[in-house]
């Protein structure tokens, strides 16, 4: 009922357009107009009502055509969906749930990525976390959905433009009289540590002959993390486990060949903190 009448209120305002838009082209004299000619504007104008209410109509089919092609492809379309969850062993709430948690990671990430350099070197571990929830959230068989591997992999390489970053920071020191590697590896703005004076004699072996003899006024780097192509010894490291996390077990000797000027003649014996380069 409430479509008719608003059917018949646009015929009524479509013919009232019509007869206003005609009735500024034409004047009627209906004291002098004759009967047939009365009849014969009346059955016009009918006509075009008729034609009117006609082209409604044709529309409102098409329109319902439309309706009918769009509820057939919502449910192709939640079809297909209920599938992809069948393969991801989840449901809509789960996966809907899994790729809240990957947008979540993406914004802390670019939220990080969106730090300054120096503010990154401070905070890397943070970095670190988020890599180990990307290694986690990737465990999942959602992950390979087609919104988690999306969002996953722009995480990925956030993670990398935010590391490559962070790693072009690095301390400068200037040598004072008085000082020596062991002493500025224990200063709280630097290591805290002196037995850290390894990395700072290896990122800066272009200067430094004897570790025992600096001078003042040289200028060192004092690295703040390895730097993309370095590794740094860990207690307990050898050069086949570091070459194993590299993937390859079997290249310890072009290891201790790129690095044979820092271990020296003893490809076993290597210590903390040292600073080594993974290739020639």
């Amino acid at each position: 009922m409430q479509r008719k009448s608003i059917i018949a209120i646009t015929s009524l305002l479509l013919f009232m357009f019509t007869a206003g838009a005609f009735a500024q082209q034409y004047r009627y004299d209906y004291k002098s107009m004759k009967m047939d000619e009365y009849n014969a504007e009346f059955q016009k104008w009918t006509k075009r009502l008729a034609d009117a209410n006609a082209a409604i109509a044709e529309e409102e089919a098409k329109i319902a055509g439309l309706n009918s092609d769009i509820s057939a492809a919502d449910a192709e379309y939640a079809n297909c969906w209920n599938k992809i969850y069948e393969m991801l062993g989840t449901d809509e709430a789960g996966y809907n749930d899994f790729t809240n948690q990957a947008k979540d990671l993406e914004n802390s990430v670019n939220a990080f990525g969106a730090l300054s350099a120096e503010e990154m070197a401070n905070r890397i571990s943070e970095l670190d976390e988020y890599e180990a929830r990307l290694a986690e959230l990737r465990k999942s068989k959602i992950s390979m959905g087609p919104d988690g591997y999306a969002i996953l992999s722009r995480v990925e390489a956030a993670i990398k433009r935010a590391r490559e970053k962070a790693n072009s920071v690095s301390i400068k020191y200037t040598v004072l009289r008085g000082d020596y590697l062991w002493k500025i590896s224990s200063m709280s703005n630097h290591y805290g540590d002196p037995y850290a004076w390894w990395r700072i004699y290896t990122s800066n072996k272009s200067q430094i002959d004897n570790p025992d003899l600096i001078y003042p006024n040289q200028v060192f780097d004092i690295p703040k993390f390895a730097k993309a192509g370095t590794y740094w010894v860990k207690s307990g490291d050898d050069l086949t486990a570091i070459a194993k996390s590299e993937g390859n077990a079997f290249t310890w000797q072009r290891l201790y060949e790129a690095n044979k000027d820092v271990i020296g003649e003893d490809p076993n014996m290597i210590y903390p903190h040292m600073v080594l380069k993974l290739g020639n």
